[in-house]
């Protein structure tokens, strides 16, 4: 576990509310700095994919909640909080896979937003190729880690995911900016 991190708690798991989505968990953390109280959500799919999100809970009925700047300059210790609750879903599921988005602000494009800019070089930093492949859509700002048992398991994993997230989602149609590390 990350030290410079906040203690989070589980609030609890719902059943999920679309095709494919099988459960959302619900932990909070309040930062020590601010004060603000922030809720992540973690979606978890099928193939073991857990799709991380997070926001300020005052925030929580703002159909724009994932895109409002809090501007505490804490980014680190907020994403390091999303990190550890990732890390304790691999420690029970040893066959999880993470992704995410990083939501473009008020004045920018999808493409390779400032939040994804930071979260990439964060994960990159933090989660090994020995453990997981990493994918990213820069014209999304989306990344993957996908486990690497996984992909043993199922070469084609990466495409069916891909496949059922473009399916399900119109945010992912047309992608083309892949990258792989």
């Amino acid at each position: 576990m990350l030290e410079s991190a906040y203690p989070f708690y589980f609030i609890q798991k719902d059943k999920g509310d679309s095709e494919g989505l099988l459960r959302i968990l619900l932990y909070r953390f309040k930062s020590a700095k601010s004060k603000l109280v922030y809720i992540v959500r973690v979606e978890e799919y099928e193939h073991n994919i857990y799709a991380v999100k997070f926001y300020q809970k005052s925030h929580s009925l703002s159909k724009n909640k994932y895109r409002i700047m809090t501007n505490t300059n804490e980014p680190r210790r907020i994403i390091n909080t999303c990190i550890n609750i990732m890390l304790t879903i691999y420690q029970s599921n040893k066959k999880a896979s993470f992704g995410f988005v990083g939501a473009n602000g008020f004045d920018e494009d999808i493409s390779c937003t400032k939040r994804y800019r930071v979260y990439s070089r964060i994960i990159a930093t933090y989660f090994s190729d020995e453990y997981f492949y990493h994918k990213e859509n820069i014209d999304k700002s989306a990344y993957m880690l996908i486990n690497n048992i996984s992909l043993d398991e199922n070469p084609n994993l990466v495409e069916q995911i891909e496949s059922f997230f473009i399916k399900q989602y119109d945010y992912f149609g047309n992608c083309s900016a892949d990258v792989t590390r």
